[in-house]
């Protein structure tokens, strides 16, 4: 086994900055002690809710509990801790006599996104048997966890159903993200026939259509042009990879996830630290990020797990450029999801709109708004709905003060900076991204932007923050000043008549 060079802090052992502890204890108060939502993710797997039409509503019930273990891992809450638990022994009361745990029936097992949903249900119950006060209870989760995984390799793998054939989407990357948490047990439980199952899945090559490890490793292809596209389900198959190294100590998967992380930077990670111009695909998005799109762009789902990759290779490889990478996510992406006035999203395929969700699903770059859609919008029988996004996001709130507990270069100054890309400019402020706002300026966020200097250096003077803001600045232009805020910050209230923002801005 592959020790981390870096380890996560343990509940109570650090204490996370204001602004950090602000969004935990939100997250803890508006989603992660509703018990309606556990309740409702629970009973998921009691009806087979996801049979109809093989649906991923079976991910959120792991996607919580991760983030929620996490959370638990940065505020020692035990409120908090107690909803966990009853939620933990909801779900094992709901496994099937073999020890299946599906909100698939054995009639559609294997279709559609059920190992996907199963890979959650290993993740979640993992990440909190990394926290759990009861060894008793932890001995208990792992023995259903042994159970609930060898019901898989009963029906799968070679000389049974093939893992990259077990989902018409995506060309089965999404099954083989099992890969992680595969290993994350065998970490723990350390069965042959678990490695066994997770070499099968590395030697698949993660999709039907080519070998994802070999295409990393040669680094001559970009993410975007890889034989499948999905920047979540790709990511989240590197970090089974980093996984397989750290069990195996095979120094060529370390590779592969490091080459694989640096060609999505190049190419895909746009200047707020997410991937995707189009839906959530890689496309390139490096560069395309300052075109016009009515389209959805930047999701939250892919924006936490970027966090999670560069997370793990902080951890693996303490190279502090993925501490400021999750930082830069974390900040502007992440954060700006925050529903924090509690919007209702529009959802334009149904012309009208749901109530709040605790995280916005989207993040636009170039003059548009918030709040367009929920990301994987799932409908439940009695009218209760979620979304991907919002299950995955309080893992990325996590992620991010855990990672910077360990660092010690904290506090550095900061200076106003400029970005030029594809005719537009873009100003950062440290790890801030700027942007401007309709609805705080009142004015045309469309109009040119030629930015005075003197002695080579911009003309802007600080402001006083408002509400919500971490930054606030008048740049002097020719066209008179114009105000820039931290993105985060803007476009929360996008339902009002001006609610677009603009990272990049006409130059």
């Amino acid at each position: 086994m592959i020790r981390y060079k870096l380890a996560l802090p343990a509940p109570g052992s650090f204490i996370p900055e204001p602004r950090e502890r602000y969004y935990l204890e939100r997250i803890i108060k508006d989603q992660l002690t509703d018990e309606n939502a556990w309740r409702h993710f629970v009973d998921a797997f009691r009806v087979k809710a996801d049979v109809a039409d093989l649906g991923w509503r079976g991910e959120f019930w792991g996607k919580m509990m991760r983030g929620a273990s996490l959370v638990y891992r940065c505020t020692n809450d035990a409120e908090l801790y107690a909803v966990m638990e009853k939620a933990v022994r909801a779900l094992l009361e709901n496994a099937e006599p073999d020890g299946r745990i599906s909100t698939y029936d054995r009639t559609s097992e294997c279709s559609g996104w059920d190992i996907w949903c199963r890979k959650y249900v290993l993740t979640g119950m993992l990440h909190f048997c990394d926290i759990c006060q009861d060894p008793s209870l932890a001995g208990t989760v792992l023995d259903a966890m042994e159970r609930h995984l060898d019901c898989l390799l009963a029906v799968v793998g070679p000389g049974k159903k093939e893992i990259t054939e077990t989902s018409d989407f995506w060309l089965g990357v999404n099954s083989c993200s099992i890969l992680e948490p595969v290993l994350d047990l065998y970490k723990r439980r350390p069965r042959g026939r678990f490695l066994d199952f997770a070499r099968y899945i590395i030697e698949t090559g993660g999709c039907s259509g080519g070998d994802l490890v070999a295409l990393a490793l040669e680094d001559k292809t970009p993410p975007y042009l890889y034989p499948e596209n999905k920047a979540y389900e790709t990511m989240s198959f590197f970090e089974g990879v980093l996984a397989y190294y750290e069990v195996t100590g095979e120094k060529k998967y370390l590779d592969a996830a490091v080459r694989f992380a640096e060609a999505v930077y190049r190419t895909d990670i746009t200047l707020i630290g997410c991937a995707g111009c189009t839906h959530e695909l890689f496309d390139n998005s490096a560069v395309r990020q300052t075109e016009y799109s009515d389209t959805i762009m930047q999701e939250t789902c892919v924006t936490v797990t970027w966090m999670r990759l560069c997370a793990r290779l902080f951890l693996l490889t303490g190279d502090v450029k993925y501490a400021d990478r999750v930082e830069r996510s974390a900040v502007n992406a992440l954060y700006g999801s925050v529903n924090l006035y509690s919007q209702p999203h529009t959802m334009p395929r149904r012309e009208d709109s749901v109530p709040a969700l605790p995280f916005d699903s989207y993040s636009p770059l170039y003059l548009n708004r918030r709040g367009r859609g929920v990301g994987g919008f799932k409908l439940y029988d009695d009218g209760f709905f979620y979304g991907c996004c919002a299950a995955i996001g309080a893992a990325g709130l996590a992620v991010y003060p855990l990672v910077e507990a360990l660092r010690d270069d904290r506090g550095q100054s900061c200076e106003l900076e400029e970005h030029r890309l594809g005719g537009k400019i873009a100003f950062t402020y440290g790890p801030y991204v700027l942007a401007r706002d309709e609805e705080k300026e009142r004015a045309d966020i469309e109009e040119p932007v030629r930015h005075l200097e003197k002695d080579g250096r911009l003309c802007y003077e600080l402001l006083p923050c408002e509400k919500g803001e971490q930054v606030r600045l008048i740049l002097k232009t020719t066209g008179g000043d114009i105000l820039l805020t931290d993105y985060a910050s803007c476009g929360k209230f996008w339902h009002e008549s001006s609610g677009r923002i603009s990272v990049w801005l006409n130059g």
